[in-house]
């Protein structure tokens, strides 16, 4: 397996890497910066979404409760 290592990183030091120098042209570097514009803001959640919401996250911080109660090293 240390012998497949070493021949793996031999054999990527042998690659041959395309050189990038001269790969844009010079409209592309003259080229102003892209504009950039505000994220859409997402639906806004309504007051019965808001309601089962508020249900969910106290049903789960209820589980979380029960379950740091459990002695975890009676179970091993």
């Amino acid at each position: 397996m240390r012998y497949a290592m070493l021949l793996l990183v031999s054999l990527c030091a042998c690659a041959d890497f395309p050189e990038l120098e001269g790969t844009i042209s010079d409209a592309a570097r003259q080229a102003p910066y892209p504009r950039l514009t505000a994220f859409p803001v997402g639906p806004v959640a309504t007051g019965a979404e808001e309601d089962a919401l508020r249900d969910r996250i106290a049903a789960l911080q209820a589980r979380a409760a029960i379950i740091r109660q459990i002695d975890i090293t009676a179970l091993q």
